[in-house]
């Protein structure tokens, strides 16, 4: 991921590929996220709130165990909720299948 600079919704994209395709755990996605939403982006209203209810899904995400509160969320609902926020910037016109996602005009 790149220190410094604009992002866009490509970079979210791959996260959250790589978390849904095991190459990351949810740990790792969560941090990765929070450290992408503080980047300088330009969104469309759509866009932004995909990502921001994708950055409350990972808000919501408790790794303990032991940790049970009605306001957190394990593993297995992060991903169905990664997934669902993919499914959304898919209907938006972004490619979820290529290494280098793109919008589609």
């Amino acid at each position: 991921m790149k220190d410094s600079g604009e992002v866009g919704v490509p970079e979210f994209i791959r996260l959250m590929k790589d978390f849904l395709e095991n190459r990351i755990v949810a740990k790792q996605y969560a941090e990765e996220y929070f450290t992408l939403m503080v980047k300088r982006m330009t969104l469309t209203d759509k866009e932004s709130r995909i990502l921001q209810q994708a950055y409350g899904d990972a808000d919501d995400y408790e790794p303990d165990p032991m940790i049970e509160l009605s306001n957190l969320i394990k593993e297995p609902q992060l991903k169905e909720r990664v997934a669902k926020s993919l499914r959304e910037l898919a209907e938006l016109g972004y490619c979820l299948e290529s290494e280098a996602p793109s919008q589609a005009d």
